[in-house]
Formats: C-alpha cells, structure tokens, sequence
C-alpha cells in the first residue's frame, strides 16, 4: 500500500491549515500521487486534476472554507478539492454507480456550491454569492476558479461586466492551461498567450516592483502615487490584463500555478485588497506525470492504465465509436462536396472531429464554448448557400435554445444538426445526461428528427442530411460504439423520409422504439413470445414526420401499444407522437417505459436501466401483469 505522510494527516481543510507552510510542496507531491495511483486503477478526469494541485492547495490553506467560499468551473478539476474536502477514501469509487461524482455536486458536500457540468458559470455564481453576503451583512470571501477556455464564455464576460460595475469584493482566479479539453481557439485565447508571452513587459514588470521596494509607502499620497505608476506602466507595456482591467477587474498576474507558496502569499495579499480581482494562474495539464504532460487531449480522461507506462487498456480494434463514425463520414462528403463545413462548440476530440479537422482545417469551426454562436452561425452559413453540420452534445445544445427557436427554426434555415451523447451518458452523470433534447426539438416549428438506431443509421442520415434543404433536421444519437466490419462507408443505403422500419409483426401488444432502445424491445418480443403474446416492433427511425401509415396500421392490429423512449418521460418523443395519433387509436395506448423526471445520477447504462426497471426482463415482466388487466 503507498505511503502518503502529509496527505494521510488531511481530511478537511482544516487540518491542512494546521501544516507548516514550508511543507505544502510536499502536501502536493502526496496529493498529487494519490492521484495518479488511485486513477491508474478505476479512471476518471485526470490531466486536468494534476494542473490544479497546488492551486486546490493553495485556496484551500488561505481560505477559510467552507466558511470562505470556492466555486469550481468547469468541474472536472476538483478531484483534489474532493480529497481535501472529506473524501479521500471514496476517490477510487469515482464515477461509478453510487460513487463520487466527476464533478462538484452540492448533495455530495458543503464544499461543493453548485453542480458544475457545464462552463462559463461561476463567475455569475460567485457574483450572486458576494452580492447576497453583502446584502445580508455577511463577512466571508468569494472566490471563482475558471479556466482559460471558459473565460471566453459569454456568460463568464456578462457577469465581469456586471461585476466591474457593481464591484463587490471578489476574486477570479484563471486557471490558465492552454486549453480546455482539446486546444483553445479564439481571439481571447491569443490574448492570453500574448500576456504570457510578453518577455519584455515581464522583465520589465519585475524591474518596476523591485524599484517600487525602495520607495517608502507612507501616507495615502504615496500610495495613491504607486498605484498611479503601476497603472501607467501597464498601460506603457502593453497593459497586460487591459481587457479584464476594462471590464472593471483589478488583474494580477500571470504567476506560476505550480509555485505553491508563491499562489499562497499572492492569495493572502489578494485579500486585502477591495473590489473585484482577477488572478492569471498558469499552470499545466498532466502536471508531475511524463505522459500526461506529453498528451493532455489524451490523458483528459482515462481508462485504468500502466502507472510506469502510462498504457491504457487497448479497446477492440474493430470498434469505432460513434462519434468517429461522425467524423469518418463527414470527411468522405467533403471530399466530394467542397460545399460542406463542420461546426462544434469546443468538442473536436468530444465529436470525433480530429480526423476531419486534419483533413479540412478551413472547413473545420471550431468556435469554443460558445453554443449559443454555434447555432445561430450554423444558421447564418446555410442562408449564405454553405452546408454547415453543427456537431453538438445533447446536454450543450439546451444552452442554445434561443438561437434553435429564434435563429434555425422559425426562419426555416435546414442546419443539419448531429446530436452526440443523446440519452444515458453514464460515468458523467447528470448535468450531461442526453435526456431532453427529442422533447423540445419535436416541439419546435419545421424541426425534422430522425432517431437512427444502428452506427449504419448514422451514415446513411448523413449521407441523406446533405442535400436535405426542406427544413432544419436533426439526429441524435448516445456514446456508443459500431462494428467496422458490418459498416458500409461508401454505399450508403437509401433514405426515404417519414419512413419507419417494421421490425416483428404480431397482433397482441406494439412497441414504438426510439433510436437505440430497439435491441431492448427486441429482446422484450422475444421474452413475451415466449410467453405467448405476440408483438410487433416498429423501428421509428423517422421521428418527425413519422410513418403514420406504419404506426397507425400497426396500432390497429394490436390490442395494446407501448413507446421506448431513452429520454425523460416528459421531455421526449411520447408527448409528440401521442399528440399527433388519431384520437380513436389513443385507448389502445398502455405506458412509455422512460427516465423519470428527475435527476439520473451516473454509473454505467445498464446499471442505470436496471435502477429504473428498463432492461428487457424488467418491462416484460411489467407489461405481462399490465396486460392481464
């Protein structure tokens, strides 16, 4: 068993405090070994949780927490935050069914303030925080840890606007890495890099406070007179930190994220200091792990590896996922359509894109964690006469559901929409689970959905989407995986619109399958036929518009019908098909068999079916007692 001397005399910050200053780079180098050798077991984000070790340990030996408090964003960067905060001994359950959660999650701690799945959000938290303390008489500290890639958020520059208007006293601390998950884009980006790399202003900053250090600072006069020298030599030196400085944010930095007593002295003078400040921490993806600092993208998230090597597990050589399905398919229609561009909020590796990205560079728009632009850009390049494919996850596209009103399908503008991670996600729980999207999309004017059910759906509805102009039109599909033998990349089978599939034909009950629940009510026709009900199954494939002569002939051959649907019972494809079934076949219907509304925690799918009674055996057992009333 590993030895961790410092690390195993912490289990809340406050035993942390109680550690001589002089120790906490030993504190570090324990905290971040736990890491690497419990995720070298069972998984989980890592190179982003090495960068941030010094940091986590720095706020946490500052600040009074939970009393002070810390906002995370994004959130897979807190497995240290986890550690010191009381969970040590349940890392290794990370991730898993009824484990740790990937991310921060409020009934998990009181350390942890929000459940933070998506980004760009706790600057707007940690204002509402310091607003409220402040309204209340309170006195604590409020601090929000961003990264670089979500700073250029929309949401994270309205609330600084806010912010450095009122200026409630307040820290945001970049964590500035070079990237999110894949590398960063945007002219925020380069800004960045800019401050970092200005050599000249660095030497010359570090020129300026050394002969600052012999000017005595007495009286308000003198201070007045640094404070007014130091501005001007920023403003002289290319004021780094300009744009954060004219959004109201008093901006130090960068310093070196992985100097931890330099970020605990800069943290104890911040605090002294009145009004909103912003922190440039630079730090490194992979930090104090040779393969991780080497590939970052690579070692974001990891399967159990070979802690000397560095190996993952290798995965089946004829699987290929889904989403480089996506990306495969793509690259073969640019090459025949020079018409055709890939859109992705941030999501390169995420949505499979690296291959089409390498191939198509000017075809590739990459825009970064900006889902809002995303849509209406897709929108704006189909009127220009492009054929934009916006590649999206589920769970991000909720953040664009003005532009998906406002911008694609009220003015009817045929965006070709590629949904990744649509119904369970697993491991990454619920603020990324794919479970709404069928629901407000069916609810949308013009909006077309096909559900495929199969990876050679995938590619035949892409083949299709390309010269589909009538209206917007969506598929959606989860994190799964295709064999590469059964695939057929260039032949593509012919796609007939409002077309479903029949499945099995009987007479007794009809199961209406939706995408990728088909091989489930497969399996249930098979457990009742042995039984001795008869079931059709109808492969919707089509959602909207769908076959209404299949489904509605089917309906009228079968005593009862159910619906399958890997959505939130109230937010997928029940609402609009029993809305848009003749009235007259409505008595026949008996359930859907869907994710109840509320929140689906992680764990693996088939853990999370069997939790809700969705496996084969489950609804058949239901629908044979059903059927006896």
């Amino acid at each position: 068993m590993p030895s961790y001397p410092y690390l195993d005399k912490i289990q809340f910050p406050e035993d942390l405090r109680k550690i001589n200053e002089a120790d906490l780079p030993k504190v570090c180098h324990d905290l971040r070994e736990y890491i690497i050798d419990t995720l070298s077991d069972v998984g989980g984000h890592f190179a982003s949780n090495l960068g941030v070790v010094e940091l986590t340990v720095a706020l946490h030996y500052v600040f009074q927490t939970p009393i002070d408090k810390i906002i995370w964003d994004v959130g897979h960067q807190t497995y240290p935050h986890k550690i010191l905060t009381g969970r040590k001994k349940e890392l290794p359950t990370v991730r898993k069914w009824l484990g740790l959660s990937g991310f921060p999650k409020r009934e998990e701690s009181e350390y942890d303030l929000y459940n933070t799945g998506h980004a760009g959000t706790s600057i707007s938290q940690a204002l509402g925080e310091a607003c409220a303390r402040d309204l209340l008489g309170k006195d604590y500290k409020v601090a929000a840890v961003i990264g670089d890639a979500s700073i250029a958020t929309g949401m994270a520059l309205e609330a600084m606007n806010h912010g450095g208007h009122i200026k409630p006293n307040m820290l945001v601390i970049l964590n500035d890495n070079y990237m999110s998950i894949s590398k960063n884009v945007g002219s925020i980006s380069n800004y960045l890099n800019r401050i970092i790399s200005s050599q000249v202003y660095n030497r010359g900053k570090t020129a300026f406070y050394s002969f600052l250090k012999w000017i005595p600072l007495i009286g308000p006069a003198l201070q007045a007179l640094a404070h007014n020298m130091e501005t001007s030599f920023k403003h002289f030196m290319m004021r780094p930190g300009g744009l954060f400085e004219d959004l109201g944010f008093t901006y130090f930095g960068p310093i070196d994220g992985h100097d931890v007593n330099r970020v605990v002295h800069m943290l104890q003078n911040l605090s002294k200091i009145q009004g909103p400040i912003l922190l440039h921490v630079l730090t490194q993806k992979g930090k104090g792990y040779k393969p991780a600092e080497a590939d970052p993208i690579k070692y974001h998230g990891v399967t159990p590896f070979n802690k000397e090597s560095g190996k993952m597990a290798s995965s089946d050589s004829n699987k290929i996922g889904l989403s480089k399905i996506v990306g495969k398919t793509l690259t073969d229609l640019t090459d025949k359509d020079k018409r055709i561009a890939v859109i992705t909020p941030a999501m390169i590796e995420g949505s499979g894109l690296r291959e089409y990205q390498e191939a198509y560079p000017e075809h590739t728009f990459d825009v970064g964690i900006a889902e809002q632009h995303s849509v209406a850009f897709a929108g704006a390049m189909t009127s220009g006469g492009a054929i934009p494919y916006m590649c999206i996850y589920s769970t991000f596209l909720t953040r664009a559901m003005d532009q998906l009103v406002e911008d694609v399908s009220l003015m009817n503008l045929p965006v070709r929409f590629v949904i990744d991670r649509a119904g369970i996600v697993g491991p990454d729980g619920e603020t990324h689970q794919g479970l709404s999207d069928l629901g407000y999309l069916a609810g949308l004017p013009n909006m077309d959905i096909i559900v495929p059910s199969s990876a050679q759906d995938i590619i035949d509805s892409l083949h299709f989407m390309k010269d589909y102009t009538e209206h917007p039109i969506a598929i959606r599909f989860p994190k799964d995986n295709g064999d590469l033998r059964e695939l057929k990349f260039d032949s593509p089978l012919p796609i007939t619109k409002a077309k479903g599939r029949l499945v099995l034909e009987g007479e007794d009950l009809l199961i209406l399958s939706v995408g990728f629940m088909l091989p489930i009510a497969t399996a249930v026709a098979g457990i009742l036929k042995q039984k001795g009900i008869s079931v059709s199954v109808v492969d919707l494939f089509w959602l909207r518009p769908y076959d209404t002569d299949l489904v509605h002939g089917q309906i009228q051959k079968n005593r009862r019908f159910v619906i399958l649907d890997e959505s939130y019972v109230h937010a997928g494809a029940s609402g609009f098909l029993l809305n848009e079934i003749s009235s007259g076949l409505l008595s026949k219907f008996l359930k859907t068999f869907a994710l109840p509304p509320e929140p689906i925690h992680h764990g693996e799918r088939n853990q999370i079916l069997d939790h809700y009674r969705l496996t084969a055996s489950q609804i058949a057992e239901d629908l044979v007692q059903s059927l006896k009333k």
